[in-house]
């Protein structure tokens, strides 16, 4: 049953869980899991359990060690599978919508579509939206112009350690600490977002070009990144993103704002030009007329991405000013060039443009309100296909990658919490590093001394350091 429930419900297992046995099921130690219904059933439930019984929360299942999934020996986990309300109203002069702590990014956003509405939203249509907020997610496509999504939380509804139901808005002193490290804190049964209007989005250009050789898509990235360093990231307007992916496919995703006063075609024909000078060819190009079908870009892919197990192993990287020569060539000539993606082939690398918006908006203690350029390293593969001597040497192959990205200057590596692999046996990073600063670090400390002192939730990104 517990086995049954826990492949529904993780959409990938770590790839460090899968390097004990090649025949070794991945099983939650959990004693028990429930799926409660509301805020008042899970507060009578954690008061009914003794005060020493751990406890974990589970949404989308998209976390990368599966800390909440599979949990430990003697705790219960909540599935929040129930709570999948999401309701439209108005709070003053306010748009908003308070999405349940069971919804996922796809009901999101088509409920949010209906409404000619927006928000920044994470690509993944199974991510589950409240574990993406209190873990510090960022977007991609439109952070920077409309800030984190946490950034547009307006009132969250907990319940404490200690079983007690509070209704948190910006002036309690709980509130900003739950937008970054909530999954530590509290269980989430709902939150509150602003929304913005659907023409926040103005279009978005997508070109798919097809590749042969690594050598060639290192070639190509090179010229691209500095394409999106000199061109795009001075200019908030629009953002632009690059994936590498295991099956030979570079894409180009430019997505332009209300704000952006140009022509579309000056931003996309370079990429064009670029590829044709490399001999490579466009194999497909897309145009996203709106917020929706830019947010739904992705899902198809993603969709795809399942296998028996789905393995998974994700790091960070990026840089909080504009990055150097020295930072675009070291992604170029290690992230690109040596990750395991053709040992690996569901595996991606994205280069995205973050900033603007996000920086410029109320602090949270997430290291993605800083950076303005983010890679991401996603090694994926269906694990019933490898030997344990193939699942290590790809989990060999992507740590050595990560430790030569950590000896570049300037270059930050596992500053995002939904974004690293908090399992990794000699993690390096730091509290301030995964939650922007050191004050940042230090209030998260002290709010979970405060309402979690006795540490009922351990089971999250940040428990080596919490």
């Amino acid at each position: 049953m517990k086995d049954t429930w826990l492949a529904e419900r993780a959409s990938c297992v770590s790839g460090n869980r899968l390097l004990g046995g090649i025949d070794e099921p991945i099983r939650t130690k959990a004693r028990e899991i429930y799926r409660p219904g509301s805020a008042q059933q899970i507060a009578e439930l954690i008061r009914s359990l003794p005060t020493g019984t751990p406890v974990a929360s589970v949404c989308g299942g998209h976390e990368s060690s599966n800390a909440a999934a599979v949990a430990g020996d003697g705790a219960v986990i909540l599935d929040m599978a129930r709570l999948k309300s999401i309701e439209f109203h108005r709070d003053g002069a306010h748009a908003v919508v308070t999405v349940g702590g069971g919804v996922v990014f796809r009901e999101l956003v088509e409920a949010v579509r209906e409404r000619k509405a927006a928000l920044p939203v994470g690509t993944g249509p199974g991510v589950g939206v409240v574990g993406y907020v209190v873990n510090g997610g960022l977007s991609g496509y439109f952070s920077r112009r409309l800030g984190l999504l946490g950034q547009r939380v307006m009132r969250l509804t907990v319940v404490t350690a200690r079983g007690e139901i509070r209704v948190l808005t910006p002036a309690d002193e709980l509130f900003t600490a739950m937008l970054g490290a909530g999954s530590a804190l509290a269980v989430v049964v709902d939150v509150t977002f602003e929304l913005a209007g659907e023409n926040v989005v103005r279009g978005a250009e997508q070109r798919v070009i097809s590749f042969e050789t690594r050598d060639q898509a290192v070639a190509f990235a090179r010229e691209a990144l500095r394409i999106q360093r000199d061109h795009v990231l001075p200019d908030d307007s629009l953002s632009m993103e690059l994936v590498v992916t295991g099956t030979k496919a570079l894409v180009a995703t430019v997505v332009f704002y209300d704000t952006f006063q140009g022509r579309m075609a000056d931003f996309v024909a370079p990429l064009e030009t670029l590829a044709a000078r490399l001999g490579l060819r466009v194999v497909a190009a897309s145009h996203f007329g709106s917020w929706f079908e830019t947010a739904a870009a992705l899902w198809p892919v993603i969709d795809g991405m399942k296998e028996n197990p789905l393995a998974m192993l994700q790091h960070c990287m990026g840089t909080e000013g504009v990055p150097s020569d020295a930072v675009l060539d070291a992604v170029c000539d290690t992230i690109i060039a040596e990750a395991p993606l053709d040992e690996a082939p569901l595996s991606i690398v994205e280069i995205r443009t973050l900033g603007g918006a996000a920086v410029s908006k109320q602090p949270l203690p997430s290291g993605n309100c800083r950076h303005l350029f983010f890679v991401d390293l996603i090694t994926l593969y269906d694990a019933q296909e490898k030997s344990l001597a193939e699942r290590q040497g790809i989990t060999d192959a992507t740590r050595t990658v990560m430790e030569k990205a950590r000896g570049v200057e300037g270059l930050a590596v596992d500053f995002s919490g939904t974004h690293s692999q908090p399992d990794d046996p000699e993690m390096g990073v730091s509290p301030a590093v995964i939650f922007g600063t050191e004050a940042m670090a230090a209030m998260v400390r002290e709010r979970k001394r405060r309402v979690d002192p006795g540490n009922r939730f351990r089971y999250h990104p940040y428990a080596k350091f919490l």
